[in-house]
């Protein structure tokens, strides 16, 4: 059994501190984010001046792009070797949290005990206090990348008449003025903004659609009907997974991570 030194030691020297938005686009998972962000994260009071950068490249820029403050007011994440290389970002996903390590020991302990399957005397875990800023000064806690990132990433631009749609970085997908509306860019935009809401129900597509079911969801499977299509065709412009299930509905792969939308 690990021994309290161990513990101490963790919780004396493994510190990770992080924009939010590492955080949020690293541990992506069947979890609830917010409720591991309640339990493992402590916020530190301070703004990250870089982000990670989520986007594959030649450029050897470090993975890092800079947060620079607009005349309006917004703050767009910018890449260092080319400025026009941008997109918008909420100030709440560059606030600084820290991992709490008692937390995290504690975590570690419970799940020890039930690998274990048996449940002994509560281990004497580190006691929890609360540090003051004369304890943690703001030199303790450098901004780092926290675990290497490795998830697929959409993000959609609107350029004035025209929508255009990026996964990793690239451009995949363009819908003009006149197609804006089309039902393949609402599909889209419905399934791009429930990203990680779970399953959207078919219901919501059939209403969108205009379609019955026997349209929705066709005959047999030669003859798969409109949605199915749709998805396919989806797939082929993206180069991305979307699920489909008769059952519950139609979500992005969880591998899929929505990036801040661009505006030109």
């Amino acid at each position: 059994m690990l021994g309290k030194s161990f513990f101490n030691f963790l919780a004396a020297n493994f510190i990770i501190a992080a924009p939010l938005y590492n955080w949020r686009r690293t541990l992506v998972g069947p979890w609830n984010f917010d409720t591991f962000r309640d339990y493992f994260l402590t916020l530190t009071g301070e703004l990250a001046d870089t982000v990670f950068c989520a986007f594959p490249c030649a450029e050897e820029c470090g993975k890092i792009r800079k947060i620079v403050k607009t005349p309006n007011g917004k703050l767009k994440a910018v890449c260092p070797r080319n400025e026009n290389n941008f997109f918008y970002i909420p100030v709440e996903e560059i606030v600084v949290y820290r991992l709490n390590n008692n937390a995290l020991t504690e975590a570690i302990v419970i799940g020890l005990m039930n690998y274990r399957g048996k449940s002994p005397e509560p281990y004497p875990l580190p006691e929890k206090t609360d540090k003051t800023e004369e304890e943690f000064p703001d030199s303790a806690y450098p901004v780092q990348n926290v675990f290497p990132f490795a998830s697929r990433h959409i993000y959609k631009e609107i350029d004035g008449e025209s929508e255009k749609w990026y996964v990793d970085g690239k451009l995949k997908k363009v819908y003009g003025s006149k197609k804006r509306n089309c039902l393949q860019s609402k599909i889209l935009n419905i399934i791009y903004n429930q990203i990680g809401n779970g399953w959207i129900p078919h219901e919501t597509f059939m209403n969108a659609s205009g379609w019955n079911e026997n349209k929705y969801f066709g005959k047999n499977y030669n003859n798969p009907g409109g949605m199915r299509e749709i998805l396919r065709r989806l797939r082929e412009h993206l180069d991305i997974k979307i699920n489909f299930s008769k059952k519950y509905g139609i979500k992005f792969s969880d591998e899929v991570v929505k990036v801040a939308d661009r505006v030109a």
